[in-house]
């Protein structure tokens, strides 16, 4: 005896559900070679690079130098999913500077504080959302 088609169909729509839960959660583009800058947002647009770029600020401390970099107006939804996984500071040589890792259920916007020992003229701020990849803005130390 035939089963009815209707038995299967619900388990199509909690496979095909499913599916679209694990792809919401790493849905950035799989082969990002650099990353997105305000003026260079691959494929999405400017209004979300106006979301993810970082906005940075400095502080002059001693001989070292206070900077924070903050991803203002981007959720930290864990219903979604949707944030910002990290915020990362380098050098214009690429050498890691500090790092601040974050989880969906952080409250936002996404801060982070680097205090670092020595001055920089010129920094990189990077940040990665779960959907929309990394985001770069490069920028000159001016006080």
């Amino acid at each position: 005896m035939k089963k009815p088609v209707l038995f299967f169909l619900p388990l199509v729509f909690v496979a095909a559900g499913a599916m679209l839960s694990l792809a919401a959660q790493t849905s950035a583009p799989a082969e990002q070679k650099e990353p997105y800058t305000a003026t260079s947002f691959g494929p999405w647009n400017a209004g979300v690079a106006a979301k993810h770029v970082p906005q940075v600020t400095f502080e002059k401390m001693g001989k070292g130098l206070k900077v924070t970099v903050q991803i203002d107006n981007h959720p930290m939804d864990p219903q979604k999913p949707h944030w910002i996984m990290w915020i990362k500071l380098e050098d214009m040589k690429g050498n890691k500077l500090g790092e601040k890792t974050f989880q969906a259920t952080d409250p936002g916007p996404a801060v982070a504080v680097f205090e670092l020992p020595a001055m920089h003229t010129k920094l990189k701020a990077l940040e990665r959302c779960n959907i929309h990849g990394i985001w770069l803005n490069e920028v000159t130390v001016k006080f």
